[in-house]
């Protein structure tokens, strides 16, 4: 430092006024020494003032970054999490304590994961920004959407330490959930017509063949898990149990399947209410107990189940209600809407005048 090579010369100079005779030369000296030392006073002054400058401007960047209205995340040149903001957090559903060393790409879905890969490589090597549409794992309540991510280098190619950062598009993520929105009334549209052409066709087939179909194509459109019981002889029957095919846990599934099976519906709180009342339940508590029956089986797909969502409407004609229809999401779904409930009264409808035929 400058510093410290003006005060070893200022010592040198010291050692040798020892030996000088006249005290003019002492006085020269010391006024040299304070010249010197106010010099470097007002230069450790001016460093503390830079140095609170630059405290005060990493703690804005910092809290800038933090509230940031969408997700933020900034990569190191091996794809870890050096950093991510509030957002980002919620959006994976877990502390950013806890994402920070974590390769991104574990929270990137399986058949996203090795383009998003191929992405950032091209992305560090070209230095040029790079886009990924793909579908995040996450731990929240819901899954979320499909995502554009934006992909930037940060800093110049030479750059021993390269950073990405790494965006959601705000502006595609709002015209997807718009385009979500407009699609919902023409998708309900569409189920209504297959129902009804689905119900007409069942005519010729008979009740247990009708119900399947409906049964199969409501858990295809509308829920992971469809249960239809009928009013048969003065008590609940069950009559169809459905689930999705294909579905992303394939044993659990037909576990589940065959345990709704196995339930008797006379036993379910919520089946019998429906059947007396004849109104609609849209957020059915799976977790309660006697909601879905009695025994070990109830109990046992109840757990499977609680942390996801069910709506249950009434299969009735114009004048009582003939059965009840039963709906089951996963959590990583979106919950029923008022909206969803209405679709199904009118379906429970349709279905109970196709069964008085």
């Amino acid at each position: 430092m400058a510093i410290r090579k003006d005060l070893e010369e200022f010592t040198v100079r010291i050692s040798a006024l020892r030996d000088a005779p006249a005290m003019d030369t002492a006085l020269l000296e010391l006024a040299n020494a304070e010249e010197e030392l106010r010099v470097c006073t007002e230069e450790l002054e001016r460093m503390s003032l830079l140095s609170a400058e630059n405290a005060q401007r990493e703690a804005l960047v910092h809290r800038a970054f933090h509230d940031l209205p969408f997700p933020v995340f900034v990569l190191d040149g091996a794809g870890m999490i050096r950093a991510l903001n509030r957002h980002g957090a919620g959006l994976l559903g877990i502390a950013d304590s806890l994402a920070v060393g974590k390769p991104f790409a574990v929270f990137v879905e399986l058949p996203w994961r090795t383009t998003f890969r191929c992405e950032l490589a091209d992305v560090l090597r070209e230095s040029r920004p790079g886009s990924l549409a793909c579908r995040l794992r996450s731990r929240a309540t819901h899954r979320p959407p499909p995502l554009e991510l934006r992909l930037t280098r940060l800093g110049s190619p030479p750059q021993r330490d390269p950073l990405v950062l790494v965006t959601l598009d705000p502006f595609a993520e709002r015209t997807a959930a718009e385009g979500a929105g407009e699609a919902a009334p023409l998708h309900r549209l569409d189920l209504m017509g297959r129902m009804t052409r689905l119900l007409l066709n069942g005519a010729a087939e008979g009740g247990p063949a009708m119900l399947e179909n409906a049964g199969t194509l409501l858990a295809a459109e509308c829920a992971d898990f469809v249960v239809i019981d009928l009013v048969r002889g003065g008590a609940l029957r069950r009559a169809v149990v459905a689930g999705t095919s294909g579905g992303p846990a394939g044993k659990e599934e037909s576990l589940v399947v065959r345990v709704l099976e196995a339930i008797d519906p006379e036993q379910s709180e919520v089946a019998r209410t429906i059947v007396r009342t004849g109104e609609s339940m849209l957020h059915v508590p799976l977790g309660e107990k006697g909601a879905l029956g009695r025994g070990q089986e109830a109990a046992a797909v109840a757990d499977l189940l609680s942390p996801g969502f069910a709506a249950a409407v009434a299969l009735r004609d114009e004048t009582s209600s003939l059965g009840v229809l039963l709906l089951v999401r996963r959590p990583d779904r979106a919950a029923f809407t008022l909206t969803d409930l209405a679709l199904y009264e009118e379906l429970g409808l349709h279905l109970g005048l196709a069964l008085k035929r």
